[in-house]
């Protein structure tokens, strides 16, 4: 199964999947399945989810169709592997998750389709709250309002998801995916 979590900027996409992980044994990161030419961020480091490339690296990768799909998001490049994806198919013993941006979703169930299992899952948070966390891990005012700014939309994607969590409880949250995953797999 392939989890692909999308959401505005600040909605707790990353946080989310990583403590699903904790919950469900058999639910990887699928890391290093995206390429980008945004700078890295702190978290970067330890989530290991990022190639980063130049953007004359990324354009020559668009010529070469290394990507499943690729989408210029808040003036940076962010593309969907290919290569990382085998992994996601092969696979039959272990779930993954990544966070993907909302176009990306869609050109990712076009690709999957048949393959594998996929459960889309979209969060959302009070704008201000939304503010609130991307001022917290570090974005400067202008930037936190750029990126809010896709906000409008990014929710007009939501009806295509399978999943909508207005995210401002972790534990909520975590426990309405976890409770959504085991009935999609039959366990509950």
């Amino acid at each position: 199964m392939f989890i692909a979590i999308s959401g505005i900027s600040g909605s707790g996409k990353n946080t989310v999947m990583h403590h699903l992980t904790k919950m469900r044994g058999n639910l990887k990161i699928l890391e290093r399945s995206t390429a980008t030419t945004r700078e890295r961020r702190e978290s970067d480091e330890t989530y290991q989810t990022y190639i980063y490339m130049s953007e004359e690296e990324f354009k020559k990768g668009i010529d070469k169709g290394i990507f499943i799909e690729y989408e210029n998001v808040h003036g940076f490049y962010y593309g969907t592997l290919k290569e990382a994806f085998q992994k996601v198919i092969e696979d039959k013993e272990n779930d993954y998750a990544r966070d993907i941006d909302v176009k990306g979703v869609i050109n990712l169930k076009k690709y999957l389709t048949g393959k594998v299992d996929m459960v889309t899952i979209f969060l959302d948070a009070p704008d201000e709250e939304l503010k609130s966390r991307l001022l917290k891990r570090g974005e400067s005012k202008e930037r936190a309002e750029a990126r809010l700014s896709r906000g409008k939309l990014e929710r007009s994607y939501k009806d295509n998801y399978d999943l909508v969590i207005e995210n401002v409880d972790l534990n909520n949250t975590l426990q309405i995916i976890n409770d959504f995953i085991d009935k999609r797999r039959g366990i509950k």
